[in-house]
């Protein structure tokens, strides 16, 4: 899963403005102006240990070869949403760019107040915005575009490298049939059942700005800055069944969902020659990085009917709608110093001895209210009930103690947190014969997490974590022929969670669906790492290799499904213990076997098989073993790339996983237990592809992705046989690109 991997960016680690996911995109980087992208399967001393499937390390060019300037401009289209008529709302002005134009965001205080009894704040509530069921209008193609610029300054002696780049990109995807359900009991019997029609606006923004300065030949000082931005406004309406007083009624759901999330990182660097000090090497970073997620409006009206009713209405009884306001915002400032010598003097030549620490404080803030709606006051069978969502809150609703809006202070928990990391190693990297090469030390990361409560009148005590992990690791390198290695590794790593899991925070992203809540006993995961590899390297760019590895998982963080008092919950939880065993075969070549231009094809494949365990434990008295939450047992991945020196390059993109866990099935109901099955997500194909030519300056581009048109699709047994209980048809994406170089 994602909380097992990082994205390090120029050698630090990105921050992620999701609580639950570790992995930043990465189409912000033009591929022009990157020097490389870097998977690491195993662990070093000096790299971050919070990682056990792999940690992806960017580093962005500092001077490139040749002057770059370019811009280039694509539209897509999809084909469930482009030019079909959904329900979605229009933007204006800066909404184009990813920045709120009005109207998106809380009403200012006074805000109304805890409790059953109190009476609705009119000026709040007529300052909610009353949008809910837009015109269905045709969704337009897609629409993207990037300037890159880049090059070098100065003398040979002093050069200056420059790097400057800037992305959009605006698209609405959109679906009319997603469907879910909530199901808690062995016959299959739902909770909740929905299905829902939806539209999806998301607009990308990012820039990167790189400045680097090189000193005579042993000393170079960088200054790099990296911003992202996107917006996401959500507008769906979901029909289904749930069961309220003892049958089931069918309900309607009207929800209006914006979400900003911002990243701004800056680092200064420095990497200097020391030759007058035994030859050795230092190398600096402080960085400065701000996340932010802002969600001013979630909103949602709920109706329903029961058998005996012609139309939807609002129940008097039934406090089903809320509106959401919610902000986080993270701070991390880091700090690492990198030293490394020979040390041929005293072990062999060309071995290597390094040392460094890092120092990361990051602060989060997070405010929210969460604000109900009570009919209490409408008297059963009023024509008001079946009013449409935008005549709801109107001054004859909102005036007196019909319609009443109170905050819900249990639900949505602001908080503060402080979470450190102090961390320091030492490495040896020792050629011990021609053959053979030792990379060994060891880790020490020393976290410290301290949770603030803000409403201290409704929150439990602060939370607090201590853990100092010691992280070993040694590599051997054995060099069985010109072109073959054996590799052996043995490691240790840790997972720790986010601050919002650790704190009783609820969340419900999607109307109607389980709540995301937090697990303040929480803790961390360490990982022990085994990894064998046999590699060969037939030619440039070719690589043959088998690896297989074992991780052993205490304390592995995984999902449970919940209830309490008739609502379902998305709890994290430490599973006692986890075993991962696996295989992995990969093969690169170029088929120049071919005749003729058939000789410019290559092809890929990596095919990983993996058996994992997870202890459950459901409670004291009661525990199950069964696969790894996110776990694949099967993954594949195919790549075919054919291209001539004249520009033209076609590229064919395979990817293939089979049934995975998304969230384990135990149900929790105060002590009782009722076990139904797990969650599954299944398995499917997907195939994407790329055409690309350049002619003179201009090149064109063509590309498709999910063109076996897969659905997204979750299961789960019963008594009753394999129901499905989540369902989305994302479609097939093409997009038509042209880019011209400037020079």
């Amino acid at each position: 899963a994602e909380r097992y991997s990082n994205t390090l960016l120029n050698g630090v680690e990105l921050p992620s403005p999701e609580p639950q996911k570790k992995i930043v995109p990465l189409d912000i980087f033009p591929s022009s102006l990157l020097e490389s992208i870097v998977v690491s399967k195993t662990g070093t001393p000096d790299k971050p240990g919070d990682f056990a499937g792999g940690s992806v390390e960017v580093a962005t060019k500092e001077f490139p070869n040749t002057a770059v300037a370019d811009v280039s401009v694509n539209t897509g289209y999809n084909s469930v949403a482009t030019l079909r008529r959904f329900s979605h709302i229009p933007q204006r002005g800066v909404d184009f760019l990813g920045f709120d134009a009005g109207g998106r965001r809380q009403p200012p205080s006074p805000l109304p107040a805890t409790g059953d009894a109190t009476v609705t704040n009119e000026a709040f509530a007529e300052r909610l915005r009353d949008v809910w069921t837009p015109t269905p209008r045709p969704i337009a193609p897609n629409l993207g575009g990037a300037a890159n610029l880049g090059g070098r300054l100065g003398s040979e002696r002093v050069p200056l490298g420059y790097v400057l780049s800037l992305t959009y990109n605006r698209q609405t995807d959109a679906t009319p049939n997603r469907f879910f359900q909530n199901v808690f009991l062995p016959n299959g019997l739902a909770e909740n059942t929905q299905t829902v029609a939806q539209a999806i606006t998301q607009v990308d923004l990012g820039g990167i700005a790189n400045f680097t300065v090189r000193l005579g030949g042993s000393h170079k000082i960088g200054w790099k800055n990296v911003y992202t931005r996107s917006s996401e406004e959500l507008v769906s309406t979901g029909t289904g069944f749930a069961p309220a007083n003892g049958q089931d009624v069918e309900r309607r759901i009207h929800q209006v969902r914006y979400i900003t999330r911002t990243l701004l990182q800056s680092q200064l660097s420095g990497d200097h020659l020391l030759g007058w000090l035994f030859g050795s090497r230092l190398e600096w970073k402080a960085t400065a990085a701000a996340a932010r997620r802002d969600e001013p409006e979630n909103r949602a009206l709920l109706y329903q009917r029961s058998s005996t009713d012609s139309v939807f209405q609002m129940f008097p009884n039934l406090p089903g709608s809320a509106f959401w306001f919610r902000y986080l915002r993270d701070d991390i400032r880091i700090g690492q110093v990198d030293w490394s010598t020979p040390v041929a003097k005293v072990l062999p030549d060309g071995a290597l001895f390094k040392v460094g620490a890092l120092a990361k404080d990051r602060f989060r803030s997070f405010d929210g209210n969460l604000f109900t709606t009570n009919l209490d006051g409408v008297p059963a069978g009023s024509p008001w009930l079946r009013l449409p969502p935008e005549q709801i809150f109107t001054p004859e609703l909102l005036g007196g103690s019909l319609l009443r809006i109170r905050r819900d202070g249990a639900r949505t928990l602001p908080y503060e947190a402080q979470d450190n990391l102090r961390a320091w190693y030492g490495m040896l990297d020792v050629p011990i014969r021609p053959w053979l090469r030792l990379v060994a030390g060891a880790r020490q990361e020393a976290w410290a997490l301290d949770i603030y409560n803000v409403r201290r009148d409704t929150l439990p005590p602060a939370q607090t974590r201590r853990n100092t992990d010691l992280l070993p690791s040694a590599n051997l390198t054995i060099r069985v022929g010109e072109r073959q290695n054996v590799r052996l590794a043995a490691y240790q790593t840790v997972a720790r969670p986010d601050p919002r899991e650790v704190t009783t925070d609820a969340y419900e992203a999607v109307a109607g669906d389980c709540s995301n809540v937090g697990n303040p006993a929480l803790q961390r995961t360490t990982i022990r790492n085994v990894d064998a590899r046999w590699e060969r390297y037939p030619r440039a760019g070719e690589i043959m290799s088998v690896s297989a590895f074992s991780k052993a998982f205490t304390d592995p963080i995984v999902e449970f499904l919940g209830t309490d008092a008739g609502n379902c919950y998305i709890r994290p939880a430490n599973a006692p213990s986890a075993r991962l065993t696996g295989a992995e075969f990969e093969l690169r070549r170029g088929l120049t076997f071919l005749p003729g231009r058939l000789s410019r094809l290559s092809a890929g494949v990596n095919v990983t098989l993996v058996r994992s365990a997870a202890t459950a434990r459901i409670n004291d008295d009661t525990s199950r073993t069964l696969r790894l939450q996110g776990q694949s047992d099967r993954l594949v991945n195919l790549s075919l790339l054919y291209a001539l020196p004249s520009g033209f390059e076609f590229t064919l993109l395979g990817n293939y996983f089979s049934d995975r866990i998304v969230r384990y099935g135990d149900v929790l109901t105060g002590v009782q237990v009722r076990v139904v099955d797990d969650v599954v997500e299944q398995g499917r194909f997907t195939l994407d592809a790329k055409l690309r030519h350049r002619v003179g300056r201009a090149t064109f581009s063509l590309s498709a992705r999910n063109l076996t048109d897969n659905e997204i699709r979750l299961t789960q047994r019963s008594d009753n046989g394999l129901l499905t209980v989540g369902y989305l048809r994302p479609g097939i994406n093409v997009s038509l690109g042209v880019g011209y170089a400037l020079r």
